[in-house]
C-alpha cells in the first residue's frame, strides 16, 4: 500500500539566458665598378643570395648588382638585379609581399685600349624562405682582362606554412542521437537533430487557449513567444502536454484525469494535475515543476508504442534536479503498469531520484531518513545508492537493466553508483510510461525535469560519457558534480 507524504514545495522560477605585412626585404645594389686599369675591364660581382621569406611572409631580398666592369676598350655596362619573386604564404596566411626591383649597375667607362668589359650577371631572385632574413649581398669580382663571371644565384628556402582557418561549427547532436531512444521528452531542446517539432504545449489557466512551444534554429525551446500569451507572466499557464519526441502523437505526456487508489483525485480533468509554467532561473528555459497532484502519462494511461519492457534490455535518462528534503513514494520517470493495475513486485522500472524515509519499504527508502539516493523503482522492490546528505545540483541519472548478466546498474553524472545482479525483483516490466506518481500515479513524488528519454539497449559506459559531455555543452550555466 503506497502512502501520501507533504513535500516541501521547491519550484525553479525566472528567466535567465545565454600578417604582418611581408617586408620588402629588396637585395642591396652591389657597388659601381670602379675604372679597370688601362685596357682591362672589372670582373661585375657575383651576385647574392636572395634573403629567404619567413612564416611571417615578408620578401626574400633581391640579389645585389653585381660591380659594373671595369675600363674596356668600349666599357660594359653593369647587370641589371632581377626582381625577387613573390613570397609564399606565411605562417599567418598572409601573402609575402612583392620583393623591390634591384638597382641597376652603374654603367663601364670606355677604356682606350681594353677589350669590351662583360655585363655583370643579373642577381637571382628572392624565393620563399622560413625566416624572413635578408641574404647577404654579392661581393665584389676580381678584376680581369676579360668579361666578369656570372654572380651565383641565392638559393631557395623552404616555403612558408600556410596558415589554418577554422571549419564549419560542429552539426546538432541530441541525447538520442548519441544513445538510442525509443522516446524522448524536453521542455528544453529537441532531444535529436532530425525531431522539428513542438516541445511542450502551455495551457492558460484563464482563456484555456494553448499554445505549441517550438525550437529556435539552436534547437532549443523558442521563449519568444510565452510572454505575450500568458499575460507577461508564467504563472498565468500550465503544460498541458509534453510532446513524445519519437512516436508524436501515441506516446504524448498528458497531466492526469483520474482518481488513483492512494491519491491524488484528478478526476475533475482540465489543468487540475498540470503542472505549472516554470523558468529555471540558471538556463532561462523551461523545466517542468511538479508538486503534488500534478503527473503525468499517455492520454488513457496505455502502453506506449515502440516501448519492448518484459525482460528485455531497457534505460532511462534523466536530467533534473533534486528536491531538497522532500520525500518520495516512487520513480519520478519511466516504465510502469497502469494506474489502475496491481502492484505486482517487476512491473515497474522507473528512475529514481530520492530522499529521506525512515523504514516504509512500499516508499523509496535511502539508506537513511537524511540521506539522497539515486536507482531504480521496480514496484515495491528498488535498488539504489545514497550519495549523500546534500542533492546534487543538478542530475543526469542514467539507471538500466542488461538481462544477459540480470543486472541493474546506476550512473550518477557519470560516475557509476552501484550494478546489483540479480535485480530485487523478478523484472516483467509493463510499457505504461508515468512521469511522477510511480505506477499507480500515487503521490508525493516531485519532478523537477529538463528531458527524459527511454532506451531499448543497453548503453555502455563510454556512451553515458557522451551523454555526460552533451549535457554539459547544453547546458554551460549548470553544474553536474
Amino acid at each position: 500500500m503506497k502512502r501520501s507524504v507533504p513535500i516541501p514545495g521547491a519550484l525553479v522560477s525566472g528567466a535567465v539566458m545565454l600578417a604582418l605585412a611581408g617586408c620588402s626585404g629588396g637585395g642591396t645594389s652591389g657597388s659601381g665598378g670602379t675604372s679597370g686599369a688601362t685596357g682591362t675591364a672589372r670582373v661585375t660581382g657575383t651576385t647574392g643570395a636572395a634573403g629567404t621569406t619567413g612564416a611571417t611572409g615578408s620578401t626574400g631580398a633581391t640579389g645585389n648588382t653585381g660591380v659594373t666592369g671595369g675600363t674596356g676598350a668600349t666599357g660594359g655596362t653593369g647587370a641589371t638585379g632581377t626582381a625577387g619573386t613573390t613570397a609564399t604564404t606565411g605562417a599567418t596566411g598572409t601573402a609575402g609581399t612583392t620583393a623591390t626591383t634591384g638597382a641597376t649597375g652603374t654603367a663601364g667607362t670606355t677604356a682606350t685600349t681594353g677589350g669590351a668589359a662583360t655585363t655583370g650577371a643579373t642577381g637571382g631572385a628572392g624565393t620563399s624562405g622560413p625566416g624572413g632574413t635578408t641574404g647577404p649581398g654579392g661581393t665584389t669580382g676580381a678584376t680581369s682582362t676579360t668579361g666578369g663571371t656570372t654572380g651565383t644565384n641565392g638559393t631557395t628556402g623552404p616555403g612558408g606554412t600556410t596558415g589554418s582557418e577554422a571549419g564549419p561549427p560542429a552539426a546538432y547532436m541530441g541525447p538520442c542521437d548519441i544513445a538510442g531512444c525509443v522516446e524522448a521528452y524536453s521542455l528544453t531542446r529537441a532531444m535529436s537533430a532530425s525531431y522539428t517539432g513542438p516541445l511542450f504545449q502551455l495551457g492558460n489557466k484563464s482563456s484555456k487557449a494553448t499554445l505549441d512551444v517550438g525550437q529556435t534554429s539552436a534547437h532549443a525551446a523558442d521563449m519568444t513567444t510565452w510572454s505575450s500569451f500568458c499575460g507577461g507572466s508564467a504563472s498565468n499557464c500550465v503544460v498541458a502536454k509534453i510532446y513524445a519526441q519519437v512516436h508524436t502523437g501515441s506516446n504524448d505526456l498528458t497531466p492526469g484525469v483520474w482518481k488513483t487508489p492512494w491519491n491524488p483525485d484528478c478526476s475533475a480533468g482540465g489543468y487540475t494535475c498540470a503542472a505549472p509554467f516554470t523558468i529555471e532561473s540558471e538556463t532561462g528555459l523551461p523545466i517542468l515543476t511538479t508538486v503534488s497532484p500534478q503527473e503525468y502519462a499517455l492520454s488513457g494511461d496505455v502502453a506506449a508504442v515502440g516501448v519492448k519492457g518484459g525482460k528485455n534490455a531497457m534505460g532511462i535518462v534523466y536530467n533534473g534536479k533534486p528536491v531538497p528534503n522532500a520525500t518520495y513514494c516512487c520513480g519520478v520517470f519511466g516504465l510502469t503498469h497502469a494506474y489502475n493495475g496491481s502492484d505486482t513486485a517487476g512491473t515497474d522500472f522507473m528512475l529514481v531520484l530520492a530522499y529521506g524515509q525512515t523504514g516504509n519499504p512500499v516508499q523509496i527508502y535511502c539508506g537513511s531518513g537524511s540521506t539522497y539516493c539515486v536507482g531504480a523503482e521496480e514496484e515495491e522492490n528498488n535498488d539504489l545508492a545514497d550519495y549523500g546528505s546534500s542533492p546534487v545540483s543538478s542530475a543526469l541519472v542514467v539507471t538500466q537493466f542488461d538481462p544477459g548478466p540480470n543486472a541493474v546498474t546506476t550512473y550518477l553524472n557519470g560516475a557509476q553508483k552501484f550494478s546489483h545482479s540479480p535485480p530485487k525483483a523478478n523484472l516483467n516490466v509493463s510499457t505504461n510510461i508515468h512521469l511522477g506518481g510511480g505506477g499507480d500515479l500515487s503521490q508525493p513524488d516531485p519532478v523537477l525535469m529538463r528531458e527524459a528519454m527511454i532506451t531499448n539497449t543497453v548503453m555502455s559506459a563510454s556512451t553515458v560519457t557522451a551523454l555526460m559531455a552533451d549535457a554539459t555543452s547544453f547546458y554551460p550555466s549548470l553544474s553536474f558534480p
